[in-house]
């Protein structure tokens, strides 16, 4: 037991010490840093004081007729008078879909049923059946009219973390994709027959090291954003509902309760990170490719290339990790049908994570294993 402690501890450190390791956890706190002083640079306080008088305002015909007649622009010019509003009018162009609508056209109640149009046809275009609107449509039915409550600075925090889990697949991708095909570039990896510890408690140890620096990485990251987040603006708007952000979300949840599915999301997410670019390496015995897939799949799922009608695959490019983090994550419809019961993405994607984590994990110790014996 102690012999398996202190390969653990080895391997720990072997990790830490490797300067690519270094290098991206100093990119990691930049990132963290521009995340957190962006908002600043572009988004007075004055701005954020002046829209917190609203927080409580039900979005109704009485606060709509109140901002109309101080708009200019149509809602894209804003002064010290009228910068207040800027939140509304965000959420009631958000719902109108033509750019070129006049905000002081619409009522509360045209503009609620505008909302609930466009998102049953967004539901037909995406694929989803009678059942699963109908369910939406349960979900939906308290959600309006919508109460106003400044976000700004548990908007900051979301979007932040989707910044943040990029840092964290890169240092999966570039630290850990060496874990075990540096012992198979530096001929060492028969040497493991002969010691007391033998190749599956190796293995095991490991995968465990990668497993715990990403997860380390993941909370740690997640508490320093959140820090300096809350130091800087304030963690205002976790009670506000995600439709102030996502007027055309079907979600009823918080910002709060949201952040929480993201914070899910980001250690499943570096969970199978971790598996993945150890695993894949082993039974490829390349690093290199595994960074490339990686990357590849990162960037792959930031382009809308698939469209709705091809259900299944456009799905799947929903599913993954940068996706299911992003805020805009919140206007996915798609469900799983699972025994009759419906379940969103923000409840089966850690469920997949892990599931596909550990059939990684067990496929890269049979390639592991075999090599030990038949490599060389």
């Amino acid at each position: 037991m102690n012999n398996i402690g202190t390969l653990y501890k080895f391997e720990l450190k072997k990790i830490l010490k490797n300067r690519l390791t270094i290098a991206m956890l100093i990119i990691t706190l930049a990132v963290i840093i521009i995340e957190g002083l962006l908002p600043g640079l572009t988004t007075s306080r004055e701005a954020g004081v002046a829209q917190k008088t609203l927080d409580g305002r039900v979005i109704d015909d009485e606060l709509l007729n109140e901002m109309y007649p101080q708009l200019l622009g149509n809602g894209s010019e804003w002064n010290a008078d009228n910068i207040k509003y800027m939140g509304v009018a965000g959420v009631e162009a958000g719902i109108l879909s033509d750019d070129d609508a006049v905000l002081s056209d619409y009522g509360a109640a045209e503009l609620y049923e505008i909302r609930d149009e466009a998102i049953v046809d967004y539901m037909h275009r995406d694929g989803l059946t009678e059942d699963e609107i109908s369910w939406w449509q349960e979900q939906m039915a308290e959600q309006a009219p919508f109460t106003y409550v400044y976000n700004g600075g548990a908007l900051t925090l979301a979007q932040g973390l989707a910044g943040v889990l990029m840092c964290i697949m890169l240092i999966s991708a570039l630290c850990l994709s060496t874990v075990f095909t540096l012992e198979h570039r530096q001929r060492t990896d028969q040497l493991i027959l002969s010691c007391v510890n033998g190749r599956k408690e190796t293995y095991l140890v490991k995968m465990l090291a990668g497993l715990t620096i990403v997860i380390g990485c993941s909370v740690a990251t997640a508490v320093l954003l959140s820090a300096m987040v809350t130091g800087l603006y304030g963690m205002d708007g976790l009670n506000s509902a995600v439709q102030i952000e996502i007027p055309m979300s079907s979600y009823s949840l918080t910002m709060g309760q949201f952040i929480v599915r993201q914070m899910i999301v980001m250690i499943t997410s570096s969970i199978l990170f971790a598996a993945f670019s150890m695993a894949v390496s082993e039974i490829l015995k390349n690093s290199l490719a595994v960074t490339g897939i990686m990357v590849g799949l990162f960037i792959f799922g930031q382009l809308e290339v698939i469209p709705p009608q091809y259900r299944l695959l456009s799905h799947l490019n929903a599913m993954l990790p940068s996706n299911q983090i992003s805020i805009w994550s919140l206007s996915e419809y798609r469900l799983f049908n699972i025994g009759g019961h419906f379940f969103t993405g923000y409840v089966m994607s850690p469920v997949i994570y892990l599931a596909i984590s550990v059939v990684l994990v067990i496929a890269g110790a049979v390639s592991y294993n075999r090599f030990q014996v038949t490599g060389r």
